[in-house]
């Protein structure tokens, strides 16, 4: 996915917000959620990225 990409339109999250927050130790999605406020607005993303988190705690 390209780093750019919105997955929290809300918050205005990136890919690449979730891929950082990771990078700097978040290791759940609770930790990335509090790193960058991904899902804290309406939370219609929340499936979705709680997904993208999931796969890139795994690589």
């Amino acid at each position: 996915m390209d780093a750019g990409k919105i997955v929290c339109g809300c918050k205005k999250v990136t890919y690449g917000d979730l891929q950082a927050a990771i990078a700097k130790g978040a290791k759940s999605f609770e930790e990335v959620q509090s790193a960058t406020k991904v899902s804290t607005g309406c939370k219609k993303c929340t499936d979705h990225v709680k997904s993208i988190v999931s796969d890139l705690l795994a690589r």
